[in-house]
């Protein structure tokens, strides 16, 4: 009976394959200085290295993947996350099987009492061991485990001018009564990226920074009034980021999070320190969330009069620019958000009748390009663009996140051919591969399978896009690749450059964390339900062998 039923779970493992379980650090009450935040890095590839230069005549050499390329200062591979093999550690979070069914058949009752004897009841127990422990192989081998961020946060401060020590999670992140001009706070062990920026009276809003970078405007060592923080991509499924700011008069604002301004705004105050912390989505409870800005005004985007306002927190003057409400962008006109096409800052977007920026505007745009691409290698982030007429390749389209690398040519160039599935060194290969430049061994394509089928990806070279590096050429999810071979003709400007920018666009992340044995890119339209099904069939079976 216990073989059917096992049967019947293991099933299941399509459900169980993306679900989430991971748990707040904050919640659980890391106290101060304390690590708990990092789970142990377990080496999800082996010894393999990516490798993605292609073979044959003109190839260049091979190179391992290497950690993420946005950093605070330099890191040793531990800092980076890196595990052997060249990859950064994947963050992984895991689900439990189903809990097995304690009812005992008719058949083990004895006649007279219909109760369990001592040895079938041993029996028993022992079968249903056995099949927790098969259910368990399974979760191991096809869910990803628990994982939850580790955050760790620098302050430039003005009397020192130098960078703080490393606060980790939750600590309070102190400088003296002078204040700090600049942060930065660096993610690590889940995917996804943490955003933040600071406000001054004297600056304004600097732009968001991301994971370790620092924020403008710090070498004017003029103090941080207000900050804001917010996840983005797996991370922010998960978890909501809250902070608390401490000000130069002594107070302490109450909690803001996932992108609300903290601080103090035209009160002549300035901020000394604060906090973060991050909690499940949900679970934050007894947190004071009241006056979380010092300020005559509220800041930033609100209802007002049944629509959508931004109204300027230092004096509630209109605001003109960009804001944010969590992940969705805005442009705001004397305070009203903007819709349809618009010129701003040199390109020309699209926002919809809500005021949200469309950040795919190919189906508003005539079919079959022409496009340009631009790769920015410092951000790992490829932007597509289409003319405007006259006005030149000034609409962003879409935007793609990469894996390039250190021999990612910087410069322009006209792409010469394209392959559908393209051998590499190694004996690896690639889906939709189309050639960077004429002789060049720098191509454009998919992720790595190991042979010219689409269920031998290394799900590795997914979860780590825009965090390990390539040998050079530009990797992306298979669904980008492919959108690239069918829409960009052979002649397609492409230029790579180096910029802390991503681009008009905020840099994308990947859809979610694959678990390490999944055979398939979860982006590739070639790959259909029932082939799933099917291959998550043969995956257990292939595991009872073992």
């Amino acid at each position: 009976m216990y073989r059917h039923k096992k049967a019947g779970l293991v099933m299941l493992l399509t459900g169980v394959l993306l679900t989430n379980t991971v748990t707040c650090a904050f919640a659980d009450v890391i106290g101060p200085g304390s690590d708990t935040g990092r789970s142990n890095v377990i080496d999800a590839t082996g010894n393999r290295q990516d490798t993605d230069q292609n073979s044959g005549p003109g190839a260049g050499s091979s190179g391992a993947s290497q950690g993420g390329t946005i950093t605070a200062g330099s890191q040793t591979p531990a800092e980076a996350g890196q595990i052997p093999g060249g990859e950064t550690a994947a963050p992984t979070e895991g689900a439990d099987a189903p809990p097995e069914s304690t009812d005992a058949p008719s058949e083990t009752q004895t006649p007279e009492t219909g109760e369990l004897t001592e040895e079938q009841a041993a029996q028993l127990l022992a079968e249903q061991e056995a099949a927790e422990q098969e259910a368990a192989k399974i979760n191991n081998l096809l869910a990803v485990p628990e994982r939850q961020p580790h955050l760790q946060t620098t302050a430039l401060s003005i009397s020192q001018q130098n960078w703080s020590v490393p606060f980790i999670n939750d600590q309070d992140i102190v400088t003296d009564n002078a204040g700090f001009s600049g942060i930065s706070t660096f993610i690590e062990n889940i995917h996804g990226d943490v955003l933040y920026r600071t406000y001054s009276t004297a600056n304004g809003w600097s732009d968001w920074a991301l994971n370790g970078q620092q924020t403008a405007n710090r070498e004017t060592m003029v103090p941080v009034e207000a900050i804001q923080y917010r996840f983005k991509g797996p991370v922010a499924d998960k978890f909501d980021i809250y902070y608390m700011a401490t000000l130069s008069d002594g107070t302490q604002t109450g909690w803001g999070r996932n992108g609300q301004t903290v601080g103090t705004m035209g009160q002549d105050l300035y901020m000394t320190g604060y906090r973060l912390a991050f909690f499940r989505k949900g679970t934050a409870v007894n947190l004071n969330t009241a006056n979380t800005l010092k300020a005559a005004h509220a800041d930033g985007p609100q209802p007002a009069d049944g629509v959508l306002r931004y109204i300027h927190g230092g004096d509630g003057s209109n605001f003109t620019g960009w804001g944010w409400v969590e992940n969705h962008q805005y442009y705001f006109q004397d305070s009203y958000p903007v819709t349809g096409w618009q010129y701003i800052d040199g390109f020309k977007y699209y926002f919809g009748e809500d005021g949200r920026l469309v950040t795919d505007v190919e189906h508003l745009l005539p079919a079959g390009g022409p496009y340009m691409l631009k790769i920015n290698k410092e951000m790992n982030c490829l932007t597509v663009y289409a003319k405007d007429g006259e006005n030149g390749f000034i609409i962003p389209v879409k935007a793609f996140l990469t894996s390039v690398g250190d021999d990612t040519p910087i410069g322009t160039f006209k792409t010469p051919e394209k392959y559908r599935w393209r051998l590499m060194i190694h004996d690896l290969y690639t889906q939709y591969a189309t050639r960077l430049g004429p002789g060049m061994p720098i191509l454009i394509h998919s992720i790595i399978y190991d042979k010219p089928d689409p269920f031998t990806v290394w799900a590795s070279t997914y979860n780590n896009l825009g965090i390990a590096r390539s040998a050079g050429c530009i990797r992306l999810a298979t669904s980008e690749s492919k959108w690239i071979y069918d829409n960009c003709a052979i002649g397609t400007t492409v230029t790579v450059y180096n910029s802390p920018d991503p681009g008009p666009f905020e840099r994308p992340t990947i859809l979610y964390e694959i678990p390490f044995e999944q055979t398939w890119d979860p982006t590739d339209p070639n790959v259909t339900q029932e082939m799933i099904d099917a291959e998550t069939a043969r995956l257990i079976a292939k595991l009872n062998r073992q």
